[in-house]
């Protein structure tokens, strides 16, 4: 879990830059703000996880409630923090969008490729 956030981080470093040669610094801005929104979303998840290794229990109506809680609380914070890059802080939609996805990709990456055995 924790290789998906180090290489999503290492992503979004690597991925500023470049954003910032080709389309200026209010573009890496706006990549770098959606690639923070994305590394959060792992993050949550990541830290809901962690915590269920400490708080463990047998009952499925209690882990169903608090996978639709994390999820819902992960939406919610998505959500949030992209309407307010778009409407509050007025950062470019496509690089911001951008930025976003391409962490997302590598969180789906690193979970994809990294064994568990």
């Amino acid at each position: 879990m924790f290789f998906g956030l180090t290489l999503q981080a290492v992503v979004l470093i690597v991925l500023t830059p470049l954003v910032w040669v080709w389309w200026g610094w209010t573009a890496a801005v706006a990549c770098l703000f959606g690639g923070a929104v994305a590394l959060l979303n792992s993050g949550l998840l990541v830290w809901r996880w962690h915590r269920g290794l400490v708080d463990y229990h047998c009952d499925g109506a209690r882990h169903l409630r608090s996978f639709h809680r994390s999820a819902m609380e992960r939406f919610f914070v998505v959500g949030v923090l992209l309407a307010a890059g778009f409407a509050m802080l007025k950062l470019a939609p496509l690089p911001l969008l951008t930025g976003f996805i391409v962490g997302q990709l590598a969180w789906v990456i690193a979970a994809a490729g990294h064994k568990t055995d």
